[in-house]
């Protein structure tokens, strides 16, 4: 056999190779099925040679797509690839967390809508200015769902402005105040 590809899985939130989870994986759009190996690096073997786009889809993160070259570039520690996994709306996130969850739906239809990008703006303990960001699931009935993890230390209540936008909507956005280590619901409708 002959390797054509590593990849590694990152935990988008603690920056920690995602274990644990039971990715799914397509090459360019078809499926594949890798060698999983500890520390959730996964090895590919005898693709044709050229440049390849793999899908990694892994609740309870948003499907992720990252470029593969092939054959691999030596030495081989350069020829990983990372793949960071952002949190989709299921991620658990640990306790002490300051999270901001809700819905999205369309005022002309009531319908959830996936897809719209979500971007949290507030000022950490220090006063500095800190951005969060995700988007809306498409998970089929967590379709508009999202959730939003504010890092860094915070002051104990802190302002955050939330913007909702997607292309063909016009944006919206809310203003909230949080409590550090709780989660916060915030839905909202977009025209």
């Amino acid at each position: 056999m002959k390797l054509s590809a590593v990849v590694q899985l990152i935990d988008g939130f603690s920056q920690a190779p995602a274990v644990g989870i039971e990715p799914r994986f397509l090459l360019d759009g078809k499926p594949c099925h890798p060698y999983a190996k500890p520390q959730a690096f996964f090895a590919f073997t005898e693709l044709a040679e050229g440049k390849h786009r793999l899908t990694a889809i892994a609740p309870p993160f948003f499907p992720q797509d990252v470029a593969l070259d092939v054959p691999l570039a030596l030495p081989l520690a350069d020829a990983i690839v990372p793949c960071r996994l952002d949190p989709g709306p299921l991620y658990p996130y640990p306790a002490g967390t300051t999270i901001v969850r809700g819905l999205v739906r369309a005022t002309a239809t009531n319908e959830s809508v996936a897809g719209v990008g979500v971007e949290a703006s507030y000022d950490n303990w220090r006063g500095e200015k800190r951005h969060a960001v995700t988007r809306t699931s498409d998970y089929g009935r967590y379709d508009g769902r999202y959730a939003l993890a504010l890092v860094g230390r915070l002051a104990p209540e802190t302002d955050v402005t939330l913007t909702f936008s997607k292309t063909g909507y016009a944006g919206a956005t809310a203003q909230i105040r949080v409590t550090t280590a709780t989660t916060q619901f915030v839905d909202i409708e977009i025209r």
